[in-house]
């Protein structure tokens, strides 16, 4: 789901590149995503992303597991 939630909202970045919000909003979630240990740190963002950058992207983001982020723990 990460990976997907990724994709999407790179191609939501690139198709609204005209606009400057969901570029900044875009990434905004993407560095987030990076330094994310936990989906609770996400869940602003998420929706953020769900209503200013993309759909698919924002409900991707909010539907990612804990797992998803075991690597940055470390």
């Amino acid at each position: 789901m990460k990976t997907a939630a990724k994709v999407f909202i790179i191609i939501g970045m690139i198709f609204t590149f005209y606009l400057i919000v969901p570029v900044i909003v875009g990434a905004i979630a993407l560095s987030k995503m990076k330094k994310a240990t936990s989906r609770d740190e996400l869940t602003g963002i998420g929706i953020v992303t769900l209503l200013f950058c993309n759909l698919l992207g924002g409900i991707f983001l909010l539907c990612t597991k804990d797992e998803d982020y075991a690597e940055n723990q470390q």
